[in-house]
């Protein structure tokens, strides 16, 4: 990053007192965003090195570096650090909120409490919401219905990859705008302040999009079916069996769509999301349950649901392969799926010792950056003539 005197400006840097797996994801999410992350064990440790060091924000879990609150909060506002603090949990939220306003009152900057098990997103929005982002979005205004009006939306795909067999059997679409001047951005580019209505107008596209993007894959002899992410509100705003049913291909051997729901957006209206899944089920469209964890409690006690695939939460699956935690959440919710009927679906697979562990517990399907990063339409065609037969979802 150029300072107008031409000097070179320091990355954002990040410092985790947390146990291994979440200090992994988190400096996995802040390193695509241009900041430098580094992981202590030790609350002493990092106090000693951030003295000199002056980190930008500090994520900061007191059960996972057994600490007493008192004494770690008091050690923190005796300290040079002024960087905002963000409190990471899986404790009780009530013990963690008054910890966090002793923090306040000693003069510290204190940011809401993150409870995990936490999101991609949430690192994402307290990176941008401090200002901190250096990647090749941070500083390109771009609105969605000007990239729409402009032509310049794609649709990227990711394989999904059957572990059992290690076959290529789905894609997830994933948007990205090809701008003229600064190249291919990825979504957070224009979706940080879409408002409902951009959200609904996107989804339309997105979805016919890919119905006709499938009719172009046709002719490779693969019948995979397109998972596509798309906001709760749709659900009820917009006409989506008529949508489908006047887009959809025509092809014989069309094989439906996945529509992908985010857990914390449908979870606490699942008799909505019920509904919505026998109306489309004649169209051959399912509903999936993404990022997938937290929930697990309410999902666990209906007899019945109305997902066709559940998508363990990324952060379950960073580091499954040494972290028992992690390993055992992940391995819960295989069980929890397979009790339905339903496929297991692990997101954000980087390790061969994270997919190992997930072919141990019989998890079905996995897509990430171990398998393929999202591509462009053109190099997905190419990978499908290259891989031949194809395996369905069933």
């Amino acid at each position: 990053m150029q300072t107008r005197h031409g000097l070179v400006a320091a990355s954002p840097l990040c410092f985790v007192v947390d146990d291994v797996s979440t200090s992994q994801f988190i400096a996995s999410v802040m390193s695509n965003l241009g900041v430098r992350t580094e992981h202590f064990r030790q609350f002493g440790g990092m106090l000693n090195i951030a003295a000199n060091r002056r980190p930008d924000v500090l994520f900061l879990d007191l059960g996972a570096a057994g600490l007493g609150s008192e004494a770690a909060i008091s050690a923190l506002g005796a300290s040079n650090i002024r960087c905002p603090v963000q409190l990471t949990t899986g404790l009780n939220a009530v013990l963690v909120e008054e910890t966090r306003r002793i923090g306040e009152r000693r003069g510290l900057t204190m940011l809401p409490v993150l409870h995990k098990p936490f999101r991609e997103s949430s690192i994402r929005r307290i990176a941008h919401d401090l200002g901190l982002r250096r990647d090749a979005v941070s500083g390109i205004p771009v609105s969605l219905r000007q990239a729409l009006k402009n032509g310049w939306l794609e649709l990227w795909y990711q394989p999904k990859i059957d572990l059992r067999a290690m076959m290529l059997t789905g894609a997830e679409a994933y948007t990205r705008v090809r701008h003229p001047d600064h190249g291919v951005l990825p979504p957070e580019s224009l979706l940080l302040n879409a408002g409902e209505g951009d959200l609904l107008l996107l989804t339309q596209h997105v979805l016919q999009t890919a119905m006709r993007d499938w009719q172009s894959f046709a002719g490779f002899g693969a019948p995979i079916r397109f998972s596509v992410n798309v906001p709760s509100c749709a659900l009820t705003e917009l006409p989506l069996a008529t949508l489908i049913r006047e887009e959809r291909p025509k092809h014989g051997h069309w094989p439906g769509l996945i529509l992908e729901l985010h857990e914390d957006e449908i979870i606490q209206d699942l008799s909505l999301a019920s509904s919505v899944a026998r109306a489309l089920k004649p169209l051959n469209v399912s509903l999936a349950l993404d990022d997938f964890g937290p929930g697990y409690a309410t999902l666990a006690k209906l007899k019945r649901q109305p997902f066709c695939e559940l998508k363990i939460d990324r952060s379950f699956i960073t580091n499954c392969g040494e972290d028992d935690r992690s390993a055992g959440l992940c391995e819960t919710v295989v069980e929890l799926a397979h009790r339905f009927g339903i496929h297991a679906v692990a997101e954000g697979v980087e390790t061969l010792s994270e997919l190992r562990a997930l072919t141990r517990m019989d998890c079905d399907i996995g897509q990430g950056y171990l398998f393929a990063r999202p591509m462009p339409k053109e190099q997905f065609a190419a990978l499908l003539r290259e891989r031949g037969k194809v395996r369905p979802i069933r």
